[in-house]
């Protein structure tokens, strides 16, 4: 059990890695403009990560066949690249296969190939220790951040009970409670998943005209609608089970602040004027943090070049070039987004792959499968 865990934490950068290619491949080819399409793309990496997780490690494959690749002869290694249908289902590979002294072809991946060479060069007991260390690590953080969460929301529920309730708004089919509170400081934030809500700490809205606070108000309840709370946690507690993924931070820190853009951009589409916006979003930032109230870390703006950005995009600076290849067609993105999604899924770069797909590529990945065992 120890082994399988190596293979699939070790092969979980792999599927990071892939992932990010093929999306922004796609961003690129197509030219996709900042918004929730490019949200939805950006997130299919870490579907990936749960994908090749839940599917485990092949039956035949070098892990359960007991094969050390590092004994056998030259030319029994092999490599295969291509791209092809697996019935229904399309998938670009690249693949690591060995052939043994038996004549089979057994499934492998690089983290086999680190396992087998670190329990050669090290002892059996080294895999066991590191798998341990991560998995450690991975539970305390995310032990951590569920107790943050829940010490956060104890407060929260004692202050609204003597916080002033501002009014009561619609999100779609949700009820959205907005207060005011006098015990937290800096800027608004949303939470709440079934009975979602508004905190205006009172200090923000001193700072803020009527139409700068409906502005921000909107921008909440872009949020809302947009169920970021659940899609923030997810990625979050994912994070820290994770947390050994290079590249894991910086993905999840981008769509932090694409998703502050796009919800920007809804209040821009509810009829809020985009300069209230911009006022508002430069007001906040001056709020002073006092020492004597609970202070929540807002993600309505978490750096200065966020914050730039935002505005600019508010006030018209930024200007992205437009789509190309007929992104711009609704049809076009819905058929287009979900083949990229299922070629994400089931794309592999090194990491843990079933046979099957080998002997189902198409006729330029069979030649070049066919090329790499030859050399």
């Amino acid at each position: 059990m120890t082994f399988i865990f190596f293979n699939l934490l070790a092969n979980s950068v792999l599927s990071l890695l892939i992932g990010l290619i093929l999306v922004y491949f796609f961003l690129w080819f197509f030219r996709v403009e900042t918004g929730r399409w490019k949200l939805f793309l950006l997130s299919l990496p870490f579907a990936k990560i749960i994908y090749d997780f839940a599917r485990g490690v092949p039956e035949k494959s070098v892990l359960f066949s007991g094969v050390d690749p590092f004994s056998l002869p030259p030319k029994h290694q092999l490599l295969s690249i291509g791209m092809g249908m697996d019935g229904w289902t399309p998938f670009i590979n690249t693949i690591f296969s060995v052939n043994a002294l038996d004549g089979k072809i057994y499934d492998s991946s690089i983290g086999d190939y680190f396992l087998i060479w670190m329990c050669r060069k090290f002892g059996n007991e080294v895999p066991l220790i590191i798998v341990l260390v991560i998995l450690t690590i991975s539970f305390i953080l995310l032990a951590i951040r569920v107790k943050q969460y829940c010490v956060f929301e104890k407060r929260r529920s004692k202050d609204r009970e003597v916080a002033l309730s501002l009014k009561t708004i619609m999100a779609g089919r949700r009820t959205v409670d907005v207060y005011v509170s006098q015990n937290f400081s800096g800027t608004p934030f949303t939470g709440g998943i079934f009975r979602p809500y508004i905190c205006l700490p009172a200090d923000a809205m001193k700072k803020l005209t009527k139409e700068e606070l409906a502005a921000v108000i909107a921008h909440e309840v872009g949020h809302v609608l947009y169920f970021d709370l659940i899609v923030t946690i997810f990625i979050q507690g994912l994070g820290d089970l994770f947390w050994f993924v290079p590249g894991y931070r910086w993905l999840s820190r981008k769509i932090d602040r694409l998703r502050e853009v796009v919800a920007d951009s809804w209040a821009v589409s509810s009829c809020i004027e985009p300069s209230f916006l911009a006022s508002a979003l430069l007001k906040l930032k001056e709020i002073p943090v006092g020492n004597d109230k609970f202070i929540l870390y807002s993600a309505f703006f978490r750096e200065k070049s966020l914050l730039k950005e935002r505005v600019e995009r508010l006030l018209g600076n930024i200007q992205e070039k437009p789509p190309r290849f007929g992104w711009q067609y609704t049809w076009l993105r819905y058929g287009a987004t979900a083949f990229i999604s299922v070629v994400v899924l089931n794309s592999v770069f090194g990491g843990n792959c079933r046979n099957k797909n080998v002997a189902k590529t198409t006729e330029l990945s069979t030649q070049l499968v066919i090329a790499t065992r030859d050399a």
